[in-house]
């Protein structure tokens, strides 16, 4: 019986799934309908007015919408730093008073993003 180790496992699977991946990708090509037409061509802005050409959508939208990820992201890390404080088993005045800092710390940032968001979005 043959037995194959850990890397020529792992560059198997990888050739196999590139291969299913690429005949995806072709087949979709190929049975795709081809209609162009403007609004086609137009990039989708989660319900807001497109701007602007889809092509130029990079530049644009990166900077549109920087504001939204940067919240995201500070919600997302205080979730998860609310999240590991509370699986403490050694509750604490310094860890609560940390929490209380963090807090401020992240629903100002918000509150300023909040307030400040069509000078900085738009």
């Amino acid at each position: 019986m043959y037995q194959i180790s850990g890397s020529q496992a792992f560059w198997a699977f990888a050739l196999i799934d590139f291969g299913f991946l690429s005949i995806a990708v072709i087949a979709s090509r190929l049975v795709s309908p081809k209609k162009p037409n403007k609004i086609k061509n137009t990039a989708y802005e989660c319900g807001n007015d497109p701007f602007g050409e889809a092509r130029t959508f990079r530049l644009t939208g990166i900077s549109r919408y920087f504001g939204y990820a940067v919240a995201f992201f500070a919600l997302d890390a205080f979730g998860w730093m609310i999240l590991t404080s509370a699986l403490s088993f050694q509750v604490t005045t310094e860890l609560v008073s940390m929490i209380a800092i963090y807090t401020f710390v992240i629903f100002t940032g918000i509150a300023y993003f909040l307030v400040e968001k069509d000078k900085l979005v738009n």
